[in-house]
């Protein structure tokens, strides 16, 4: 059953958007569902793949509202020298400025995270329940399950590297009218939570894919030990990154990209995609360009009849990092990266759906999530801090032979500098560097702008971001980011 995540919606999806149209002032409770309803609807195999496939809608929706994928994990990264004429909130977020009229609270706001969370809470509860022979196919209800464990796991530890602490709900609300708010939990029992979920995830998954056109974009075994590598990584649980990470490339069954296909990689479902969102025109899931909401870091002659660029490369720091402009990555995703209208064309699968007109542009690359590349690398680094230098400079090498540019010799601190920056080279624009100097604590070294909130003798610090204060209005139990208490 070919399953290609569109954004219909469907029985359950339907009742969703009804019953949460309610008035309701439950903050985490924006889509609460009838305990009737729910029974009557999750009863066979192919109720449960509606409601997975929702789910995977809902998080395609989450990380491409407001460009958020981006915004949080390259905006304040130092990538991007971004246009206060054309971009002002995202240029005062990649000061470091999380706060202010000119950024939304869309921003600070996670109410749709908690819509994703009340789905996959549903299929968690009410699956399991779904006799076996109610699936037409009897391995997709150990393959539900685990793949809506995985997505919990990955919503809990996406919110928790924006805001922290986070209220932490493991429950469907089934009944509105018993639905309650809950505090922030703190983010270490969050990310405690997560990696519970995750034993529970692979447990039911497994490598590989009996489908092709499920490639990447729906989550297997090697997606969950992937998301593991990282949140144990994050938590410096580097002994545990390095496990999960070394059965991801031993037998997940990926395949790093040859040089001269690499470029593949960044439209999806390559051998090296471990997890991707499916963004397929093909598939009428091109975003559209039109009025340059999406992709601004691109503009002509990569999207015709669009004369600015709102994000542009920042050239000093692709200097800091890029000191062998040899390197394949700086000749092939980046065009005139010395000018102050460089683009980043890592992502650039543009076509148009007026045809020759090119009127109606539409961008059809998948949001990569994980990659092997970035395993090798993670693992690199778990190697590095656990003294096993060997081994690190082995899987480092392998992203430099790729890219063409010479072998590193060395090890200790420096070996560990070399790896942070192979990975900002290879992830440029990936939704991870910003998390990758926040990690390594070398922010402010890619970012002088954070240098005063980033060491702020604060619990959480100035890099976490604050809460909409509209959310305080009904819930009580809400608390704000320390660092942004009375910054607001």
């Amino acid at each position: 059953m070919k399953i290609h995540f569109k954004k219909h919606i469907t029985g359950l999806l339907l009742l969703i958007l009804v019953i949460s149209s309610v008035a309701c002032k439950r903050i985490l409770d924006l889509e609460p569902h009838n305990s009737t309803f729910t029974g009557a609807y999750f009863t066979n195999g192919q109720d449960a793949n509606s409601a997975i496939s929702g789910a995977y809608s809902s998080l395609r929706r989450v990380l491409l509202n407001n460009y958020s994928w981006h915004v949080y994990g390259d905006a304040p990264s130092g990538e991007f020298s971004i246009r206060s004429d054309r971009d002002n909130q995202n240029y005062n977020i990649s000061n470091g400025e999380f706060t202010g009229l000119n950024v939304g609270s869309g921003n600070w706001n996670w109410q749709s995270y908690y819509q994703l969370l009340q789905q996959v809470n549903l299929i968690i509860n009410k699956v399991p329940g779904i006799a076996i022979e109610k699936f037409t196919n009897q391995d997709d209800k150990k393959r539900i399950i685990g793949e809506a464990y995985f997505l919990r796991a990955f919503t809990y530890f996406y919110m928790s590297r924006i805001w922290g602490d986070v209220p932490l709900r493991l429950e469907p609300d089934l009944d509105i009218n018993q639905a309650k708010n809950i505090p922030r939990t703190p983010g270490a029992e969050v990310l405690a939570q997560c990696i519970k979920d995750l034993e529970l995830a692979k447990a039911n998954l497994v490598f590989g894919y009996s489908d092709e056109n499920q490639r990447a974009v729906r989550a297997n075994k090697g997606s969950a030990l992937a998301l593991e590598a990282h949140i144990k990584a994050w938590t410096g649980d580097y002994a545990g990154s390095e496990i999960a990470s070394d059965d991801v490339i031993k037998n997940g069954g990926y395949a790093l990209s040859d040089s001269t296909n690499y470029s593949k990689v960044f439209i999806g479902k390559s051998l090296e995609g471990i997890f991707e969102i499916n963004i397929s025109y093909g598939q009428s899931e091109g975003i559209s360009l039109n009025g340059g909401g999406y992709a601004p870091t691109l503009r002509r002659p990569y999207v015709a009849n669009k004369a600015d660029i709102q994000w542009p490369v920042n050239t000093s720091y692709i200097n800091k990092i890029y000191k062998d402009t040899t390197d394949i990555r700086y000749r092939t995703f980046f065009f005139q990266a010395q000018s102050s209208e460089g683009q980043t064309i890592k992502f650039s699968n543009v076509t148009y759906a007026d045809g020759s007109a090119k009127n109606d542009p539409r961008l059809s690359n998948n949001l990569i999530i994980f990659r092997l590349a970035d395993i090798y690398l993670l693992r690199a680094e778990a190697l590095n801090k656990l003294g096993r230098d060997g081994e690190a400079v082995i899987l480092l090498n392998a992203i430099r032979k790729r890219a063409k540019v010479a072998e590193y010799v060395g090890g200790g601190t420096a070996l560990g500098t070399t790896i942070l920056e192979e990975r900002l080279r290879e992830l440029y624009f990936e939704g991870q560097s910003y998390y990758d100097m926040v990690r390594t604590k070398t922010l402010p070294t890619y970012n002088e702008r954070f240098k005063d909130q980033f060491m702020n003798g604060t619990p959480e610090g100035g890099w976490l971001w604050p809460i909409d204060p509209g959310m305080f209005k009904d819930d009580f139990t809400l608390t704000q980011t320390p660092y942004w208490q009375g910054r607001l």
